[in-house]
């Protein structure tokens, strides 16, 4: 297989066009049956800058190639290829979202490649790696290949952790429920105008989701989704929303826990890092700490990435494979003009010094050594609810989360056996029937 090299000399007119091309969505409709490279995603968030960037890189490096970008809203983008798999008429590229496509042997395995391409696994993060393996293990095969690491780490405002004389969070080492209340309430200003009010912290269900509710083999929800441990975090949580240390469900709904900490209303939220322009623009001095976790959890932060891959059935396979080894190589370091993400080969940003002239990269770098990847389930099991736990125990006024905790694992565990059972024996002819029972599921007029 011959693919081009060099695409590194392109980067300096990708970005100069970049910003051009971002409002060109989707042009070339549905290509995957035409004799451009098809590549197919969902929006990303920046308004599709990179892709774009990437395009252009790869046809000037590439004279004669016609890339096409469609751009599928997130909850029709699964739909879309699902029936492309079907009908053995995938696009040549595309966000690898479902890992069922993998199971089923829809995906090609790029693992094969990563040598001519000069790469290895221990290159990249092993947190936004495993999005593109068949069960988060890179090790035992790697289907997509990601060009940005995205992470969600804790932001503080400093300046009112020094007007509260408190010491600021690692940057290394995560803190339990009880840690990060603690200081909630320490920090938090309370008001009856909400204003007025400084909230000490954010609290919402996205914390219990790092939790191993399932226990370390996927398969346990009973002793892990209703652990005392787990049992006593909710607890703490609703205790400092229902305090008014943090800001209610109610409040969120109508400004957003970001807008909160531009406006210095909030000392400790979880953000996505994608955010830290707003922040930067608001002028908040701020630093960032890995997630808090419940007692006894490791050290962690949530990265993921967009992991793009190519299909067995996919029709231009080589320049798939080409453009994917442009995704593994020059883009990541492309990525680094487009966006304040880092890319997600760790080797690529100290090469190319990320955040050597920023000490907001720096600290990122640092928080995102907690990077690590969660604990794989099938798809299907849904008694796990975190949010509806909070809303009982904050909006409804229960007191006891181990009784729900233990009604909800209860049912979890015959069902999770269920999916596994189903993942286990997965094949093409499976996946249809899932695929079919998908569709006579979905609301009339809905694909």
């Amino acid at each position: 297989m011959s693919t081009p090299r060099g695409f590194a000399r392109t980067v300096a007119a990708a970005t100069a066009v970049m910003i051009a091309l971002s409002g060109c969505l989707g042009r070339g409709g549905d290509s995957a049956g035409s004799d451009a490279l098809s590549v197919w995603m969902f929006p990303q968030g920046d308004d599709e800058v990179a892709i774009r960037a990437y395009e252009t890189a790869f046809e000037e490096a590439n004279q004669g190639t016609d890339v096409e970008v469609v751009v599928y809203p997130e909850e029709e983008y699964q739909t879309k290829i699902n029936t492309s798999l079907v009908a053995g008429n995938p696009p040549d590229v595309a966000i690898i979202e479902n890992h069922n496509w993998m199971k089923a042997d829809y995906v090609v395995k790029l693992t094969d490649y990563l040598d001519d391409w000069g790469v290895t696994l221990d290159d990249y993060s092993p947190g936004g790696l495993a999005r593109g393996s068949v069960e988060d293990d890179p090790t035992e095969g790697l289907f997509g290949i990601g060009d940005f690491l995205g992470g969600f780490p804790i932001v503080y405002n400093k300046a009112l952790f020094d007007e509260a004389g408190i010491d600021y969070p690692s940057a290394d080492t995560s803190m339990t429920f009880a840690e990060y209340a603690d200081l909630c309430r320490q920090l938090a200003r309370p008001d009856s105008n909400p204003a007025n009010a400084v909230y000490g912290c954010t609290m919402s269900p996205d914390p219990f989701n790092f939790y191993p509710v399932y226990g370390a083999d996927g398969r346990s929800p009973e002793g892990a989704m209703n652990s005392p441990e787990l049992a006593e975090s909710f607890e703490i949580a609703a205790s400092v929303i229902n305090d008014g240390f943090a800001p209610s469900g109610s409040l969120l709904d109508t400004i957003t826990d970001t807008d909160l900490f531009a406006q210095g209303q909030i000392a400790m939220a979880a953000s996505d890092f994608s955010a830290i322009p707003t922040f930067v623009e608001a002028d908040i001095d701020f630093g960032m700490a890995p997630f808090f976790v419940v007692e006894g959890q490791e050290d962690f932060v949530d990265t993921w990435t967009s992991p793009w891959g190519t299909f067995t059935e996919s029709r231009h396979k080589e320049l798939a494979l080409a453009f994917l080894e442009f995704i593994a190589t020059d883009a990541q370091r492309l990525r680094m003009e487009i966006s304040p993400d880092p890319p997600l080969s760790t080797k690529v940003a100290e090469e190319n010094g990320y955040g050597d002239d920023d000490p907001i990269k720096q600290q990122f770098l640092e928080v995102l050594e907690n990077a690590r990847p969660s604990v794989f389930v099938p798809e299907g099991e849904e008694n796990w609810d975190p949010a509806e736990v909070l809303r009982l125990l904050t909006i409804e006024g229960q007191t006891d989360a181990q009784a729900i905790l233990d009604d909800m694992a209860a049912r979890a565990q015959p069902r999770v056996l269920e999916v596994w059972e189903r993942w286990e024996t997965l094949d093409r002819a499976e996946f249809e029937e899932l695929v079919e029972e998908e569709a006579a599921a979905s609301p009339p007029g809905e694909e």
